[in-house]
């Protein structure tokens, strides 16, 4: 039995807890970008339009039409009983303000948008972006010869070997950004790929829809490196600094910061902490009571998977118990290695 039809099953099973039911917790759902319906990219990292559109209606329709982090946590402290849903959007991708604004302007709904500042400023695309563009234009038939790409070739003739190659390769960029830099260098030489990936994440002046819409804003560094794998100097350069370009770009208050890829260790979460920043967010699957760190608060994704039943139909029941945390033990550290 796959794990997504053991998670089906379970599902039938379980009861939900409404709004206004039981002690106060607060759940975060994580999302990255948002696509159109028609959009397959090699990298898929995120939810379409319309999943985003059933999730935001289901959640209103229970009574827990989301919220900014912020304001779940105010809600959290003030000591009322029940369940309350907080939605993040990692990364600042452009389609959060062309797709992700609308949605929850149609459902009463509000959101934290955490912003990988300096990428935004200088216009450069995110690393796994790099890699996604490098595989999808490769003129070489398959990654081989270089030595930390493993010893085994990786075929690239169709989608679906270009997908598992990605899959084969992500884990090889959890290294510091020089080496992880050189390294998508060296790949595209090698696969004949010249033209630099396009950057998708939102200029400064579209960014600023987020804070005009009533959204919450906050750090996501400047160039999303895996955090632990800095000196304790430039984890603070990467959070203060990425803190400190959302309020100046902006002009509008960054008060939390999420952790790219999850990706956190006591220095990091201290350079949070010197950031000025007021919570921060984990990629650790589990809802948050009151007393939570403020530094080292859970989140749970909600990807597109994690709300289709075996044929593929978006299912309320799945949803909910995603929600509730009904699979948190399957998961534990539930980040993607990327964003």
């Amino acid at each position: 039995m796959t794990g997504h039809w053991a998670r089906w099953l379970l599902s039938l099973a379980r009861v939900s807890v409404g709004a206004g039911r039981g002690p106060a917790r607060l759940t975060i759902l994580r999302h990255h970008r948002v696509y159109a319906d028609a959009e397959r990219p090699l990298y898929r990292l995120g939810v379409s339009e319309s999943v985003l559109d059933r999730q935001l209606a289901l959640l209103a329709e229970v009574g827990l039409a989301p919220v900014t982090v912020g304001e779940g946590l105010a809600r959290l402290a003030s000591g009322r009983p029940g369940h309350v849903v907080a939605l993040t959007f990692d990364d600042g991708y452009l389609d959060n303000a062309t797709r992700a604004l609308p949605a929850l302007a149609r459902h009463g709904a509000r959101a934290t948008f955490y912003l990988t500042a300096g990428l935004m400023e200088s216009r450069r695309a995110p690393w796994w972006d790099v890699l996604a563009h490098v595989l999808e234009r490769a003129r070489a038939p398959r990654v081989e010869g270089l030595a930390w790409a493993g010893a085994a070739p990786l075929p690239l003739g169709g989608d679906a070997a270009r997908r598992a190659a990605l899959a084969a390769l992500l884990p090889r960029f959890r290294v510091p950004p020089p080496v992880r830099d050189a390294r998508l260098a060296e790949l595209a030489i090698s696969l004949g790929v010249a033209e630099p990936a396009p950057c998708e994440l939102a200029t400064w002046e579209q960014a600023a829809a987020f804070p005009r819409a009533g959204m919450e804003v906050g750090g996501h560094t400047l160039t999303h490196p895996h955090l632990t794998t800095l000196d304790a100097e430039d984890q603070r350069l990467e959070i203060g600094g990425s803190v400190a370009l959302v309020r100046e770009r902006l002009g509008v208050p960054c008060p939390g910061f999420a952790y790219p890829g999850g990706d956190h260790d006591e220095v990091t979460v201290a350079m949070a902490r010197e950031s000025g920043v007021a919570h921060a967010v984990t990629t650790l699957a589990g809802d948050n009571r009151a007393g939570a760190p403020a530094w080292t608060l859970h989140r749970r994704g909600l990807n597109e998977g994690a709300c289709l039943d075996p044929a593929g139909r978006f299912s309320r029941r799945l949803a909910l118990a995603e929600v509730d945390g009904a699979f948190d033990r399957l998961r534990g550290h539930d980040s993607g290695v990327a964003a």
